[in-house]
């Protein structure tokens, strides 16, 4: 039997659409064994097929090398899903490294990338996800391609996770068809200067630099505590709020390890939990058991 530990991720990063992602020790956990035949447990019913993304993922991997594996898979699921803490990716990445690992990891992590990437449709969580850290990432030729950044050690991430769903296709559909030469350039100019200040420390350009006009001035509206809750944050020394991915998590940064204990959601709508994070910086583990 394997174990295949899995970290969340939060993709854009404000100003980064479809490009950063970052991975979090919030872990989804898998363990695999070879079977005659099929067996799923830890996931609703109706997700105990191959059709679950997992599997989607592990017969893809399966299908490249030729061949067909059955296999008893338990899911430990910590990362909440539809919350923008990239749960279909961590599916994804898992039954891909699975399937790899069962077969004497005949595929290179760049395959691997690639593969889990044409599943997903976009490599900005998959990527974090498979390699950790800080990443960027952007397609060329229908091929995925990642560069790893890192963070400055006195950046700390919060999650705030709500008890409400905002699903990917909800949360493009707010998006508009078309954006001004103003808000494109804002953003190509941002997306640098929040990488390098995250970077290098910069304080005051972190602060300044993530003022995305591309998603979350749309997105928000799906959040009905966005703004309270960036006003609480901002005003108890967070240097920076985003929405995590497409919502409905939000994600701080700050210098604090204990920033949520800072955060008061009593005249908030919503239930909100707080989880102080750290960056997962290796790549995905897998453990014999």
């Amino acid at each position: 039997m394997i174990k295949i530990k899995v970290p969340a991720t939060s993709a854009n990063l404000g100003v980064g659409f479809d490009t950063l992602g970052i991975a979090l020790n919030i872990y989804n956990v898998f363990y695999v064994k070879e079977s005659d035949s099929l067996i799923i447990e830890g996931v609703d019913k109706k997700y105990q097929n191959r059709d679950n993304l997992f599997m989607v993922a592990f017969d893809k991997v399966n299908e490249k090398l030729n061949t067909f594996k059955n296999i008893h898979l338990k899911i430990e699921t910590n990362i909440p899903i539809a919350r923008g803490l990239g749960s279909s990716a961590s599916l994804i990445v898992a039954g891909a490294t699975a399937a790899n690992y069962l077969n004497n990891n005949k595929l290179s992590t760049q395959e691997i990338f690639q593969i889990c990437t044409s599943i997903e449709g976009h490599p900005d969580n998959i990527a974090p996800a498979l390699f950790g850290g800080f990443t960027s990432s952007f397609m060329h030729n229908n091929i995925p391609y990642t560069k790893k950044i890192d963070v400055h050690k006195k950046y700390k991430f919060t999650v705030l996770i709500p008890d409400f769903e905002v699903s990917t296709n909800q949360a493009r559909s707010v998006l508009p068809s078309s954006y001004s030469r103003e808000d494109t350039v804002s953003n190509l100019s941002n997306i640098i200067s929040l990488c390098l200040s995250l970077n290098d420390g910069d304080d005051k350009i972190l602060k300044i630099s993530n003022n995305d006009k591309i998603h979350e001035p749309y997105r928000k509206t799906l959040i009905p505590d966005f703004d309270l809750l960036k006003k609480e944050c901002l005003n108890k020394g967070a240097y920076t709020f985003m929405i995590s991915g497409s919502g409905s998590t939000c994600l701080t940064i700050s210098n604090d390890d204990n920033f949520s204990k800072k955060i008061d959601t009593s005249k908030c709508k919503n239930n909100w939990e707080l989880i102080d994070c750290k960056i997962h910086n290796s790549l995905v583990e897998v453990e014999e058991l």
